[in-house]
């Protein structure tokens, strides 16, 4: 998705070709001969080497318009999919709102094209909706199947999730305490731009943010 923009699709048609068969409503059948993760250690072999005329980029070797043109093949091809299961989903249920989740549902460039779409009326992304989203749906049955526990939605229809944070929160003065005693460096910036003037520089200077 990120390396997307930086090419074009040229190989689009060579993956629904030979890689991919995707049918009208979304669903779709994959030619497993050109991928090895699931007998071996990598994610492609050398039938698909083959197939797009080299064999996979070197871990930080310079990338290439070809890796560029790969991404932006790839990349059309999922939207077309997720394009085609959006509209047979508006087609089964007639709803306005639609939910998704799954790594590929983290797709933001996709799921622009498909709000843009205005195939329904709202589109919530679960925030976990990769892999790790697993086990906040494991809870969930637990909580409302196992357990009877009832559904509740927040009175405004909004999500009642209120966004999801990592743990609780601290104030400023509880932050510079903590570091202090752990003999950290902080700096407090006064303002929303002195921060952005702090984060832009230390970008600039090759450091990482956080």
């Amino acid at each position: 998705m990120g390396l997307a923009p930086y090419g074009r699709p040229v190989f689009k048609d060579l993956i629904l070709e030979k890689i991919i068969r995707l049918r009208d409503d979304g669903s779709f059948w994959m030619d497993m001969k050109y991928f090895d993760y699931c007998v071996g250690l990598t994610m492609t072999n050398r039938a698909f080497a083959k197939l797009f005329g080299g064999p996979p980029r070197k871990p930080e070797s310079d990338v290439t318009q070809r890796e560029m043109d790969l991404a932006a093949s790839v990349q059309a091809v999922v939207e077309e999919a997720m394009s085609r299961l959006v509209r047979h989903t508006k087609e089964l249920t007639n709803e306005e709102n639609l939910c998704l989740a799954g790594g590929v549902a983290l797709n933001c460039v996709a799921n622009g094209k498909i709000l843009r779409e205005g195939t329904f009326k709202e589109i919530f992304v679960q925030p976990a909706a990769g892999d790790a989203g697993g086990a906040l749906g494991a809870a969930l049955v637990g909580w409302h199947h196992y357990l009877g526990r009832p559904r509740t939605v927040a009175p405004d229809g909004m999500d009642s999730q209120q966004g999801s944070l990592l743990g609780p929160s601290f104030t400023d003065e509880e932050i510079q305490t903590f570091a202090k005693r752990q003999n950290a460096v902080c700096h407090a910036c006064a303002d929303d731009d002195e921060l952005y003037e702090r984060t832009a520089a230390l970008i600039a200077e090759g450091n990482v943010i956080g």
